[in-house]
């Protein structure tokens, strides 16, 4: 076997030339129809996972302002609440406190009102007794001047009989 060096070398070099053409002809057509598509579609994809991960970080950053926000209107609202129910309890003792001054003011008039109407009442016996006591004294004296006395001079004896009772000898009697 013998085998020419010269035509191996140039069937190699031929060789190699077209390969390399061909090779650098894929590598063409990979860059023009494949790489380029795939690269410029990663890079949109990079920038809508940018955005989206921008977006997220807004979003966040607004659940965050937002909760705070509640968290403050929260507060605010446990604060209103706790000094209306503070509120509410002073109106209710004050009403309380005002509902018992007004029973013990009733309650200090109807003690009065009684005890006006006692003495009214004790001031009106007493006047009845006197009375009473002047007829007796009357119908006594009567009998036993054995005479009738005419009716003013009656009277005039009744109310001077009356004026000299005294209300002692009467809560004596009792």
């Amino acid at each position: 076997m013998t085998v020419e060096w010269g035509k191996i070398v140039r069937s190699i070099n031929w060789t190699l030339l077209f390969s390399l053409i061909n090779f650098g002809l894929l590598l063409y057509l990979l860059k023009r129809l494949l790489f380029v598509p795939a690269i410029e579609f990663l890079d949109r994809r990079r920038e809508q996972i940018a955005a989206r991960i921008e977006s997220a970080k807004r979003s966040e950053s607004e659940a965050q302002a937002l909760v705070s926000t509640r968290e403050e209107e929260l507060s605010t609202a446990r604060d209103r609440a706790e000094s209306i129910v503070s509120a509410a309890r002073r109106e209710a003792e004050a009403i309380l406190a005002s509902s018992k001054d007004a029973a013990k003011t009733e309650a200090a008039k109807i003690l009065s009102d009684g005890k006006h109407r006692l003495e009214q009442e004790r001031d009106r016996m007493i006047q009845d007794l006197r009375e009473a006591y002047a007829e007796i004294a009357i119908l006594g004296a009567e009998r036993v001047l054995d005479r009738e006395i005419r009716i003013d001079d009656h009277r005039n004896l009744l109310d001077q009989l009356i004026a000299e009772i005294d209300e002692e000898t009467l809560r004596a009697t009792l």
